[in-house]
C-alpha cells in the first residue's frame, strides 16, 4: 500500500514538474520588441478602427450623392456634420 502510494506521489510530482517546466519554456505572448525582427506581428493585423469607420461613414456618405433635393441635400450634409461622418477617410 505505501508503495502505490508513494509511486502515485512520484507520478504526480513529475507530473506537476514537467507542466511547470512547459508553462516557462513556451512562449504564452508574441514579443513585439525584439529588434533583430524585420517585421512586427502588430503590423500583421488590419487596421480594425479603419475598416469599422468605412463600415460606418461610406453608407452615409453614398447615400448623400444621390439626394438631388437642396434642402435634403443640405439637411443630410448638416446630419453627417453633427454626427462626424463627413470626415474624409484617408
Amino acid at each position: 500500500m505505501k508503495t502505490i502510494i508513494i509511486s502515485c506521489f512520484l507520478i504526480t510530482a513529475f507530473t506537476v514538474s514537467v507542466l511547470f517546466v512547459a508553462a516557462f519554456a513556451l512562449p504564452i505572448r508574441a514579443q513585439t520588441d525584439n529588434s533583430s525582427d524585420n517585421f512586427s506581428l502588430v503590423e500583421l493585423l488590419p487596421d480594425i478602427d479603419k475598416i469599422y469607420r468605412e463600415a460606418l461613414v461610406l453608407p452615409h456618405q453614398e447615400a448623400a450623392k444621390q439626394i438631388y433635393d437642396e434642402d435634403i441635400a443640405e439637411f443630410y450634409n448638416l446630419l453627417l456634420h453633427k454626427t462626424g461622418m463627413d470626415i474624409p477617410l484617408d
